[in-house]
């Protein structure tokens, strides 16, 4: 199979098992599994996929359609600007939490770090 039909086939899967955004989380899976970005597959389209790769695919979406989320099939998370390593045994970060971190950063530089005397 090539990248065109791996697509087609994991956002059918998805879709099929009613998952949200099955185009975008079936790039991120395939681009994640390449180590390349998600302009690469688009103009690659017609690359052929080995079977450790496709096995490596289909896996992955499989696990998506049994409720695992993306960031832990991936085991990655954008927060503030930085990425991070997520597996289940860490919560995902949230765009909540980030507003949370903000606020803090924000109480902490308003504060004097010294002790008084």
């Amino acid at each position: 199979m090539n990248i065109r039909e791996v697509l087609e086939y994991g956002i059918n899967l998805l879709k099929a098992n009613n998952i949200d955004e099955p185009i975008i989380k079936t790039r991120i899976i395939l681009a994640n599994i390449l180590n390349k970005n998600k302009e690469y597959l688009l103009i690659h389209e017609n690359e052929e996929l080995n079977d450790n790769l496709l096995n490596e695919f289909e896996s992955n979406i499989k696990k998506i359609c049994n409720g695992v989320p993306l960031q832990y099939v991936t085991n990655k998370q954008e927060f503030m600007g930085l990425e991070f390593y997520v597996d289940e045994n860490v919560l995902i970060p949230q765009p909540d939490t980030e507003t949370l971190v903000e606020e803090v950063i924000n109480i902490c530089r308003g504060r004097s770090l010294r002790r008084p005397t």
